[in-house]
């Protein structure tokens, strides 16, 4: 199906889809001026946003007429980690204590969804945001990976199962031994060197079956910083997800804390040439911000970069990424 509107998001919760290209430099001092605490594009009455139904009366994007309305997703589902295989999106989410856990759902559009499997089956602790990857070796055999931080209350770290199919049977939980990061990002160098991004601008270096690390955790990126008057819960930068395209990485990061004022989380882009840097901040940083509590959707962040169906021929990039309703916070995202 085309998707004529541009963003997908999750509700109660809410998961966003948004295109990557044309919009407006948001630090341009006029903009600024504008946005800081205007009203989002819907106003202040929602009533017009007219979604399909499900089995459940959940809300469904797909409008049946070649467009969607965001979210794509009903109920919580936050921190939304997404790959691409063939022509079709798989997907998944912190689970927290819920087991089995990360159940991994499918898509042939990004638009509708349906679960697959749940990946998790061991408990590990309290799960959160999670990565999911498919990697092909210099063999080219394909696997799929699953790297994620989990907690219990006296102790964490980060785990990793994986899976020739991506129905599973998935492997058990193997420990990588991080007990003071989360939110890891898997990314392969130009030298083909694999490499998971951790929470604060650090990185791990991976051995090539991907399932121990290599050396100590490194500092590599010091993420873009808005301005000190914006009311955020406080800087954490978290959520680090790289992708290549062309000569050049791109390393999508979540600051402004994820659950304080509506207008706290945002998403912010840089770019590099190497994977070990220097990274370049994108002059239009946030790429996505909530920038007013009068917005329908808050706490927008934790974005993934994915190639969408192409459209007349031409490739389609989106970021999905996740929020909470205005007026729903206690629904999660």
């Amino acid at each position: 199906m085309q998707t004529d509107r541009r963003q997908l998001l999750l509700t109660g919760s809410a998961l966003a889809l948004i295109a990557c290209a044309g919009a407006p430099n948001p630090l341009d001092p006029n903009l600024l001026e504008r946005r800081e605490g205007e009203i989002s594009p819907s106003g202040l009455d929602w009533t017009h946003l007219k979604w399909g139904h499900g089995i459940e009366n959940q809300r469904r994007a797909d409008l049946e007429n070649g467009s969607y309305l965001n979210p794509i997703l009903a109920d919580d589902h936050p921190d939304p980690t997404i790959i691409r295989d063939g022509d079709a999106w798989y997907m998944t989410f912190s689970s927290f204590e819920s087991y089995p856990g990360l159940v991994i759902w499918k898509s042939p559009d990004l638009v509708n969804w349906t679960p697959v499997t749940a990946a998790l089956k061991t408990n590990i602790g309290s799960v959160w945001a999670p990565e999911l990857v498919k990697h092909t070796d210099s063999s080219g055999r394909g696997r799929f990976f699953l790297y994620i931080p989990a907690r219990f209350p006296a102790s964490r770290s980060i785990y990793v199962i994986h899976a020739d199919r991506i129905e599973g049977p998935w492997s058990e939980p193997i420990d990588l031994k991080l007990p003071r990061h989360i939110d890891p990002g898997h990314a392969v160098g130009e030298d083909g060197k694999r490499y998971l991004f951790l929470s604060g601008g650090d990185r791990i270096a991976l051995s090539d079956d991907g399932l121990s690390t290599i050396g100590d955790v490194t500092h590599v990126y010091d993420p873009w910083k808005y301005p000190d008057d914006w009311v955020v819960e406080g800087f954490a930068p978290e959520g680090p997800k790289v992708m290549r395209k062309g000569e050049w990485f791109y390393l999508i990061t979540a600051v402004g804390g994820t659950a304080g004022p509506p207008t706290g989380h945002m998403v912010i882009a840089a770019r590099s040439k190497s994977i070990h840097g220097p990274w370049q901040d994108a002059p239009t940083n946030p790429i996505v911000r909530t920038w007013s509590a009068r917005e329908k959707w808050w706490s927008r962040g934790h974005a993934t970069l994915i190639e969408g169906p192409a459209r007349n021929g031409r490739e389609q990039w989106f970021m999905v990424y996740h929020g909470y309703e205005n007026g729903f916070w206690t629904l999660g995202r």
